[in-house]
């Protein structure tokens, strides 16, 4: 079989997505459970301790969610079809551990970049440097869109068995893997998930206090957030198949 349309891939992740509603609505109920955690840890009345405990029962719910996305991930550059079941929780976590750290490690070099070059433009006059802070931003805007573009193949590399951290670091190899995939249709399929999520926030997120936004809120989580997480999943995995 020849290698899918960007059309095919889309129509294919769109189904799948919906595929079996009782993973679907599961990790719905996680990302709520998520939510409300995050959200009672800022609450003033609550002692220390029992925020801390919040936040690592967010902090675990994110790595085991992070460990689910690259089972899909990986399944799906296998041949798969159908979604992966919620079991083997050991090695998912192990997964989403790791794959949390390179998210850390890999966005750092952005962040790192955009921390200094504001502290450059805090100690020097902006009249004398307008030209050099102006290149300074181009180089790292440059970064954070390497970054970006490079973490999808990082995952699509670890997919495919290089799942220790000093492969993960292997750019020859992941620079052979954007080739091999495409770097167009990387830029493309990923650009498209972007608008389809600012489209889905701008319509289901309504900029109102009340009853609604917290019902939204819910069903963004229940039903949407999961949905989405799968959908850039199987994409990402069909990129590679």
């Amino acid at each position: 079989m020849g290698r899918m349309t960007i059309k095919d891939i889309i129509i294919d992740s769109l189904k799948y997505s919906a595929s079996d509603l009782k993973i679907l609505l599961l990790l719905g109920m996680v990302l709520v459970i998520a939510d409300i955690g995050d959200e009672l840890s800022f609450i003033g009345e609550l002692s220390e301790t029992v925020k801390l405990l919040i936040s690592a029962v967010v902090i675990i719910i994110a790595i085991f969610e992070a460990g689910y996305v690259f089972r899909i991930i990986e399944e799906t550059v296998k041949g798969s079809n159908s979604l992966p079941r919620l079991t083997n929780f050991k090695t998912m976590f192990v997964h989403g551990l790791s794959e949390t750290l390179l998210i850390l490690i890999y966005f750092a070099v952005p962040l790192v970049a955009l921390m200094l070059f504001f502290s450059f433009m805090i100690s020097n006059s902006i009249d004398d440097v307008s030209f050099v802070s102006g290149m300074i931003l181009i180089i790292v805007i440059g970064v954070a869109v390497s970054v970006f573009m490079l973490f999808p193949a990082v995952m699509l590399h670890r997919a495919n068995g290089n799942c220790d951290l000093r492969s993960s670091f292997d750019l020859r190899a992941i620079y052979h893997k954007i080739r091999n995939v495409g770097l167009k249709r990387l830029m493309i399929v990923y650009f498209t998930i972007i608008v389809i999520v600012a489209m889905v926030r701008e319509i289901l997120v309504p900029s109102m206090d009340g009853v609604l936004p917290l019902i939204i809120g819910i069903i963004l989580d229940l039903l949407i957030t999961p949905y989405l997480l799968i959908f850039t999943s199987r994409v990402l995995g069909l990129l590679d198949n």
